[in-house]
């Protein structure tokens, strides 16, 4: 198995194999230089062609990343340099609890995973998974494996957002850190809010702005780069107080990062239900 092997040679060799079978890789190949298209009207044929290989790329590297978590960051495993740990200790010398927001974009667990290593328990809340139905068995799986491995690590509880909240509430409230996606998205999601995104509005669940607003945490902000395959740079910046205004900014740096590096998010399956144009025709091409 490629993630025993030493050195950080698999995370080299990850993306020529792929993650998926070769007619698989070229449906999703072709659906992604159809969106980039259609998002980046003016860019070229050929950047359309690089970015949906580098996604296909970073999918690879991160199904081996999810069998190997634990050599993130460790002796011999891909180095990860982290900026901006004062932030957290800053909210653990108040004993102030907080919330680490990422978003699906690039190797997004190295975050919460270089945290960890300094020594933080982190608790980690997400959408479904064992109970949803949309998700293949294999997927399924596969998910619930990456999060005992991550858990493991991280040394936190992991709850699930059709779960009751009680106890994230009561984490927060007592100087706990937990880790939420900003960008995570359901069709069941009842409290959304607008946020001008490329050119039109993105529609994001607002569940980080209430659980900060009625539990007085702090938000920091969560990024990671991927320099290389074996290096990966995270960075943690402090979010202002008011929640709304912290989770504008967080949006619209996504925004920045995707319209720079749009092979490196997640989520262009579900940008017909995420996003609308502004008004009809009216795109705003990022460069």
């Amino acid at each position: 198995m490629l993630g025993r092997m030493p050195s950080t040679l698999p995370w080299h060799i990850a993306p020529k194999l792929g993650r998926d079978p070769m007619r698989t890789r070229q449906a999703t190949e072709r659906f992604l230089q159809e969106r980039f298209r259609s998002v980046f009207p003016d860019r070229l044929e050929a950047e359309y062609r690089q970015w949906a290989c580098a996604h296909l790329d970073m999918l690879a590297q991160e199904q081996l990343d999810s069998v190997a978590l634990h050599r993130l960051g460790a002796r011999g495993g891909p180095k990860i340099q982290l900026a901006g740990w004062e932030h957290v200790e800053c909210l653990l010398s108040r004993g102030q609890g907080f919330i680490l927001v990422l978003n699906h974009y690039d190797r997004l667990l190295t975050a919460p995973i270089a945290l960890a290593l300094r020594g933080l328990t982190l608790h980690t809340m997400t959408m479904p998974i064992a109970d949803n139905l949309e998700l293949g068995a294999a997927h399924r799986d596969f998910l619930m494996r990456k999060i005992s491995a991550y858990t493991q690590i991280t040394r936190g509880q992991w709850r699930t957002s059709n779960q009751g909240l009680r106890p994230v509430h009561e984490g927060l409230r007592s100087g706990q850190a937990w880790v939420i996606l900003a960008d995570a998205w359901r069709p069941e999601f009842g409290r959304m809010r607008s946020h001008a995104f490329l050119g039109g509005q993105l529609n994001l669940p607002t569940g980080i702005e209430r659980l900060a607003q009625s539990t007085g945490a702090a938000l920091l902000h969560g990024m990671t780069r991927s320099v290389a395959p074996d290096q990966l740079e995270v960075v943690i910046e402090a979010l202002p107080e008011e929640p709304e205004v912290a989770l504008n900014r967080v949006v619209r740096r996504l925004a920045e990062d995707v319209a720079a590096r749009p092979w490196a998010w997640w989520q262009w399956g579900l940008w017909d239900q995420m996003w609308r144009p502004t008004s009809q025709g009216d795109r705003l091409v990022h460069h």
